[in-house]
């Protein structure tokens, strides 16, 4: 049975769509550097979330 984690479509969705919640609270909400360290957060949230998905996926199935 294939995991939908193997389709590096949604494992970049999935850490795109998180970094857009933080962009949109950092605008909302925070102003100055708060509002930069969310930011930093959020680009953070979109390049890491899919790879830490990918490494889950390859490990998938061995024992820890």
């Amino acid at each position: 049975m294939s995991s939908p984690l193997e389709n590096p479509m949604v494992r970049y969705g999935i850490g795109l769509s998180g970094a857009l919640v933080l962009v949109v609270v950092g605008v909302l909400y925070f102003d100055g550097l708060m509002r930069y360290l969310v930011f930093g957060m959020a680009v953070l949230d979109a390049v890491v979330v899919p790879k830490i998905l990918e490494m889950a996926v390859e490990g998938d199935g061995q024992p820890a």
